[in-house]
């Protein structure tokens, strides 16, 4: 199977900075999963960290999410209302095939 981790920057895409509260986007990106009924995720605080177009360095927070047992046209769905709903450029997707089971 399948696991998909999302990195998700809390800076606004075009004022630059954090706009919406670590804790306020944490609700909203639970509310956004269970909207497309992931079935489980795990969300930890990060701080991330990038090169910019302009060449300048970019620290910010982070809420990274893993999931499991989920199908890859529902994570491109979650992506797409991250990115409306939190005004993001993009959102970083990392997957890999694990061996997982519920015991």
């Amino acid at each position: 199977m399948e696991k998909f981790t999302l990195y998700v920057g809390l800076n606004d895409k075009d004022s630059k900075v954090q706009e919406i509260s670590t804790v306020e986007a944490y609700k909203i990106l639970e509310n956004i999963l269970l909207k497309h009924n992931v079935e489980g995720a795990t969300i930890f605080e990060a701080v991330g960290i990038y090169k910019h177009e302009d060449k300048t360095f970019v620290t910010e927070n982070t809420l990274r999410i893993e999931l499991l047992f989920i199908e890859k046209e529902t994570v491109k769905a979650i992506v797409d209302t991250i990115k409306i709903v939190l005004n993001q450029e993009s959102v970083a997707v990392q997957y890999e095939v694990v061996n997982s089971d519920l015991w």
